[in-house]
This record gives C-alpha cells, sequence and structure tokens, in this order.
C-alpha cells in the first residue's frame, strides 16, 4: 500500500472510531516529559553509509518509526502511531480483508513493510515545522522523498500520516514548481491577475464569485501550495505561501513572509 493513501483513506476511516475500541486515545494526555531513552535516534542503511541522525524529537521518534519497519517490529512500529493512523491503516486493512473491526494494529501492521513503493531508509532528514505540538519532518531516501506529519500525543511524538512527495527534475517545464518558488516572492499585492499568471504560469486552479467562494488563483503540487486572493477588479489583494512542507533549499529563495 503506497504510504500517500493513508492521508486519503484518514477522512472515511475515522468514521470507524468508536467501533474500533481502543487505540490509544485518552480523555487528557499526559503531562510532557523528556524523551525516551529506548527511542531510535538513527537509522542506517545496512552497509551503505553513515546513520542519518536525529537533530530534534520529532526526528527521533520518525526514524524509529522507520526502523521498526525495517525490522518488521509489529509492537515497536504501532507504539509510535498516532491513534488516527492506526485507523486509516485498520480500514485499509479491512478492504483489503486482512483484518476486521477492533483486531489490535499489530495484526496490520505489515501492510506498511510489505508496500513495495515503502522505503525506510533515508539518506536526510529534516524538520520544516515544530509547533511543540505538531510537527513536519520532511525525508529523503535514495529512491523518492516524503513528508511526515507528527502529534505530541500521549506524552511522546507519534506519527500521524505520510506523504510521498515528487521532487523537482532537471528539465521540467517552466510551470513546474520550482518556477513558482523561483517568482513567488516578485509577486506584489495589488498586480493585476494578468501580470500574477505571466509571473507564476497558468494556475492549478481558480476560485470565482460565481463558484460562491472567495475569488483566488492557486498554484499547488505534493508539498507546493501558493495563493493570490483577488478583488473585484482582479488585482491581488493577499499573496498566502504554505512553507511548512518544503525543504531548506526552498526555503532559502522564499526571502517573502507566507502571508503579505
Amino acid at each position: 500500500m503506497p504510504s500517500s493513501r493513508l492521508t486519503g483513506v484518514l477522512a472515511v476511516a475515522v468514521l470507524l472510531t468508536g467501533a474500533c475500541g481502543d487505540d490509544g486515545t485518552s480523555s487528557q494526555d499526559e503531562p510532557r516529559g523528556l524523551m525516551s531513552s529506548t527511542s531510535t535516534g538513527s537509522t542506517s542503511p545496512t552497509g551503505s553509509g553513515p546513520a542519518v541522525e536525529a537533530a530534534d524529537e520529532p526526528q527521533a521518534a520518525y526514524l524509529a518509526w522507520l526502523a521498526a519497519l525495517e525490522s518488521q517490529d509489529a509492537e515497536a512500529a504501532c507504539e509510535r502511531h498516532h491513534p488516527e493512523l492506526t485507523i486509516a491503516l485498520r480500514y485499509e486493512a479491512i478492504l483489503l480483508d486482512r483484518a476486521e473491526l477492533g483486531d489490535p494494529c499489530t495484526g496490520f501492521v505489515a501492510l506498511l513493510w510489505e508496500d513495495p513503493l515503502r522505503e525506510v531508509v533515508p539518506v536526510e532528514v529534516e524538520t520544516t515545522q515544530d509547533t511543540g505540538e505538531k510537527a513536519t519532518v520532511a525525508a529523503r531516501f535514495e529512491g523518492g522523498s516524503e513528508t511526515a506529519q507528527l502529534v505530541y500525543h500521549r506524552a511522546q511524538w507519534r506519527v500521524l500520516s505520510t506523504e510521498s512527495r515528487v521532487e523537482a527534475t532537471e528539465g521540467a517545464l517552466p510551470d513546474a514548481p520550482q518556477r513558482w518558488v523561483r517568482v513567488w516572492c516578485d509577486l506584489e499585492v495589488g498586480a493585476d491577475r494578468a501580470s500574477v499568471v505571466e509571473q507564476m504560469g497558468e494556475p492549478s486552479g481558480e476560485y470565482t464569485i460565481d463558484n460562491g467562494g472567495e475569488p483566488q488563483l492557486w498554484w499547488a503540487q505534493d508539498q507546493y501550495d501558493f495563493r493570490a486572493y483577488l478583488d473585484a477588479r482582479d488585482r491581488v489583494l493577499d499573496l498566502v505561501g504554505d512553507y511548512d512542507a518544503l525543504g531548506a533549499a526552498d526555503r532559502e529563495q522564499l526571502d517573502c513572509p507566507e502571508l503579505r
């Protein structure tokens, strides 16, 4: 099962919460404590170079989860799951006739390491957001990249979801994400629609008053999301970019605030 599908089933799967038994939820989170001394702080490709070291607690939790998948340790992997991830994975297992309502996580977590597209040994990790309660970790593997969302729940960081990312490639079309990153901070509030489209390229989508929404253009793909809100004269009112899931190379080019 591709890791990106976990987020796709989450909204539907959460409806099963009441019927799925105890997934580790609690009416009140425990006080924050020190990171467990048993946490795995690094992963290392078997015979293929140095380990990736965790720079903070969210990275340590994510790497511990990946290490559990690599060793096919169901108990350790499930210990790192946020309840919503367990619910989503159970729903996927039910669809595949691999689980029933109420089955424990350890009975179907193997779906993750059985996924032929799932990579478990990163070559680079970076925390792109950490609020103390939620964190985003961007990971790069030999064959691709993913973004992991983590939540501080019941006294430790837990994996909420993962989503595959598509990296920009050399020679990509001019309307690819790297163009958006390059010109985004050159856009100005008050500019007309035509000049914004000329700089950014054709938008991924558009809302108008006729759609019943706030007029806006947006450019979105994978971890990239940029939006230009327009007034009734098709001039820019606000420029909003979502930098949270972007890597360091992208964010270094974005020297303007996320909201202008």
